[in-house]
């Protein structure tokens, strides 16, 4: 959902640094309709730019209006490129259309489009033959094809005979790198032609990039045929639509091509997640077997949940001494693990069902009604689906949330939960047992922890969770945060800072008034090693911790707090920040929520509004990457930007959360090289190669840097008495 290139400005200069030894080159831009405004482009001038030509790609049901875009083009002087996506949704009154519009412009090339690579080759001869009698004589033909259903090579080599008597156009790229299921491969159709035409094609410089560049970006972030991939090209559908389905691993392949084959034409093309959501909890509320519910009776024992995660295995004595000592009725869910006894199964999943339908007794499960029942099973518990996934926090179906939300329908007050550990995205299997249709997705295991963890949340307000295993939903759901103010007196730019009266109240006491207005912090300490802040901090009981001298940092003196106070986030909030919004802490706990130990360090930012602040060296520049990860700090203004165009500042807010951990490896190393250049604290846990998070906070905040400083801030305060 973002772009590279924002004018042709940018990709000229990019050219101009690749191309300057193939003069005569022909590049041209690709521009979806109706997400550039065209009218931002320049006069081609073959003196200047290097590209030529703009492709113009559009869907069906524009491309009529389409034509005023294109026609803009060619007055701009560009060779005109039309590219009918999805070109199998075209009628062929429509084609006729289609070219006769276009033609009146003389384009440069007209493509034949397979969007989701499901083109057969008897219907591109049929496409071919419309299109090859209808667009005008000098104009090339194009085919741009995904490879979802691996025919993209023997259809361009069919095009080829084809079209003897006419220019043509085969997109393809190296490695096949692309979107999805990809494209076809360069290096092998370069090679047929060098075969079977005797071109003189150079295949080895395109084994080098593969060497060299692609294969590791392949490894990072694959592309290629996949089962998704196909179902899209045999349905023809948006490929995120079978993706989508699939990382939920509840249905089986059958029933997700049955489900696919239920979107209306009009929602296939564009991908829709929350319409993709509402049709799949519908196709689940199906109800295949007769509801039972009212024959699970557990008495006066008390129950024990028993996911499938990993710590089950680590924690396989413990969990049975808990067993016996708590005569618990035991509930597998959605797996049978032989190390334990149990009263029952709970299986929501038709795959899980299937897996175990050779080993559970009826008498022992409990189903959900979106499931298939076997005849040997009619006499099995059965729950209504639709009406537990409604319970809690909607269109959430994970098997421990349905049957949590099944105990609280039956009044349970307290519930044990073992192997619910959520997913952690670093770990290799995160199962008791080698699970082979895991969920691989970075993105979709951090999206499914964060819906479980706010749904533990509601249901918690129901129903009493008691986890016996190490669970990261346990830790959310009571985070311990301790808010921590260093105070340093001996101040090289501002000595006595932390005691500088500000409209008569001390700065660090005002810094201290704001951040116990946070939602979020269980204790709130101000950290010193100067007897004259410790002792007026007693005086007006503000909450005070001594810590050493040793401390060269506020960073370190946390840690040394850390050492003797057991929380699971600590909060640095500078002292010297007298009107902190307390939001903006509660920001930085949140997002511990959500990620957890995925990060060393959480941090904010905010956009720069002001001339002075992008040259000032008290403000600290952030620069992050696209997952709003920290790549560099610097007090000077970065980024430089070398094309002209003026970058976007973004500022540090001070508002920093470490875990134990963390503050522990921190305190472990020395200032590193960065760090101790810029003066930035942050940047050791970077030069040491690990990941912070920034995110960013709408709040200000004035930093008191040095005493002029302080009207400033009492300039401010007077404002917002005024108000």
């Amino acid at each position: 959902d973002s772009t590279q290139y924002c004018s042709l400005k940018t990709i000229n200069e990019l050219i101009s640094r690749i191309n300057r030894n193939n003069i005569g080159n022909k590049f041209v831009v690709m521009v979806n309709y109706g997400d550039y405004d065209l009218n931002q482009i320049q006069e081609y001038d073959s003196k200047t730019s290097h590209i030529s030509g703009i492709r113009l790609a559009f869907h069906k049901n524009d491309y009529k209006n389409a034509y005023n875009a294109a026609k803009l083009i060619k007055t701009r002087g560009y060779d005109l490129f039309i590219q009918a996506m999805v070109t199998q949704s075209y009628s062929d009154a429509e084609i006729l259309d289609m070219l006769n519009i276009f033609n009146d412009l003389n384009p440069y090339a007209i493509y034949i489009v397979d969007s989701f690579g499901s083109m057969s080759k008897s219907e591109f001869g049929r496409l071919f033959n419309l299109f090859n009698h209808n667009i005008n004589e000098y104009t090339y033909l194009g085919f741009h094809s995904h490879n979802n259903t691996q025919l993209s090579y023997s259809i361009a080599i069919d095009f080829i005979d084809l079209a003897k008597n006419r220019n043509i156009i085969i997109d393809s790229s190296i490695f096949g790198m692309g979107r999805g299921a990809g494209n076809l491969n360069t290096e092998i159709f370069t090679n047929y032609l060098n075969s079977s035409y005797s071109a003189d094609y150079r295949i080895t410089p395109l084994l080098e990039i593969i060497d060299g560049h692609l294969e590791s970006i392949f490894r990072e972030n694959p592309w290629g045929y996949s089962v998704s991939h196909f179902l899209s090209a045999i349905i023809g559908c948006h490929p995120n639509y079978p993706s989508y389905f699939l990382d939920k691993k509840t249905l089986s392949i059958v029933s997700i091509k049955e489900l696919l084959s239920e979107i209306p034409e009009e929602k296939r093309k564009k991908f829709d997640p929350d319409y993709s959501e509402e049709i799949y909890i519908n196709y689940q509320s199906r109800i295949k077997s007769e509801i039972t519910s009212s024959e699970f009776e557990p008495g006066n024992r008390s129950i024990l949940l028993l996911a499938s995660g990993r710590t089950t295995k680590l924690n396989e004595d413990e969990i049975n001494e808990f067993i016996l000592k708590n005569n618990s009725l035991v509930i597998m869910v959605n797996h049978i693990n032989p190390s334990f006894n149990y009263d029952y199964v709970f299986i929501s999943n038709q795959k899980r069902y299937i897996e175990a339908l050779p080993v559970i007794k009826s008498s022992k499960l409990i189903i959900t009604s979106n499931i298939d029942v076997h005849a040997r099973h009619t006499d099995c518990i059965i729950l209504d689906y639709r009406k537990l996934v409604l319970v809690s926090h909607k269109n959430n179906d994970n098997a421990s949330i349905l049957l949590l939300n099944f105990l609280i329908t039956k009044k349970i007050s307290l519930v044990n939960i073992a192997g619910f550990d959520g997913y952690d995205i670093l770990a290799i299997n995160n199962y008791s047992y080698e699970e082979f249709g895991r969920v691989l997705n970075e993105n979709e295991l951090l999206k499914q922890n964060d819906l479980n963890r706010r749904t533990v949340k509601e249901l918690s307000e129901k129903i009493s969770i008691n986890f016996i295993t190490p669970s990261i939903f346990e830790k959310e759901l009571e985070i311990k945060t301790l808010g921590i103010i260093p105070a340093r007196y001996e101040s090289s730019r501002f000595k006595g800072k932390p005691l500088a009266p500000i409209n008569g109240v001390p700065m660090l006491e005002r810094t201290y008034n704001q951040a116990k207005k946070s939602k979020s912090l269980d204790n709130l300490y101000i950290a010193t090693d100067d007897e004259r802040i410790f002792n007026y901090c007693s005086s007006k009981k503000i909450p005070v911790i001594m810590t050493s001298k040793k401390c060269k940092t506020g960073t370190d003196r946390i840690a040394e707090v850390a050492k003797t106070h057991n929380y699971d986030l600590y909060i640095n909030i500078q002292g010297d920040e007298p009107i902190i919004d307390p939001r903006s802490i509660d920001q930085v706990v949140d997002a511990f929520r959500k990620f957890g130990n995925k990060y060393a360090a959480y941090n904010l930012y905010k956009t720069i509004s002001k001339d002075s602040e992008k040259n000032s060296n008290s403000i600290i520049k952030v620069i992050l990457n696209s997952n709003e990860e920290l790549v560099y700090m610097s007090r000077y203004p970065v980024p430089y930007s070398k094309s002209g165009d003026i970058p976007e500042f973004k500022k540090q807010v001070c508002v920093y959360g470490f875990t134990a951990k963390s503050l522990k490896c921190f305190s472990a190393n020395k200032k590193t090289g960065n760090e101790r250049f810029e003066d930035i604290e942050i940047l050791r846990f970077i030069d040491l190669g690990y990941k912070v998070k920034m995110i960013e906070t709408i709040y200000e905040s004035v930093s008191v840097d040095y005493p002029e400083d302080v009207v400033k801030v009492e300039s401010i305060l007077n404002r917002r008495m005024q108000l």
